[in-house]
């Protein structure tokens, strides 16, 4: 049997100045088998890079999964298979204009 959870990922148009970054709650995904991840910035801006960390790893950090920027499109769409038991998503602004980043997760439980 196949379930899924719906999420706030980063709440709706969360400031994003220039040189931050932000991140979002590191979300409980141990009994799932994928994570589909919609997020999104005011418009295209090459210079924002967002990142998908699953963990923990080893040494108890979070190893980066997916990473990109948003030089072509302002909404990114993945599905992610689960890497670790928690998972998180990181937006960096290295530009110098400022922008606002929000998103929502969906998380694909396999029960049993």
């Amino acid at each position: 049997m196949v379930g899924a959870t719906y999420d706030i990922l980063i709440p709706i148009q969360t400031p994003l100045a220039p040189g931050a970054n932000i991140s979002s709650v590191v979300f409980d995904v141990a009994d799932a088998r994928t994570v589909e991840l919609m997020f999104s910035i005011t418009s295209p801006q090459a210079d924002v890079h967002w990142r998908v960390h699953f963990g923990p790893t080893p040494n108890n950090g979070y190893a980066t999964a997916r990473q990109g920027d948003f030089g072509r499109f302002n909404t990114i769409a993945i599905s992610v298979p689960v890497f670790g038991t928690g998972v998180f998503v990181a937006v960096e602004n290295n530009g110098a204009n400022a922008t606002a980043v929000d998103g929502n997760i969906r998380v694909i439980h396999g029960l049993a």
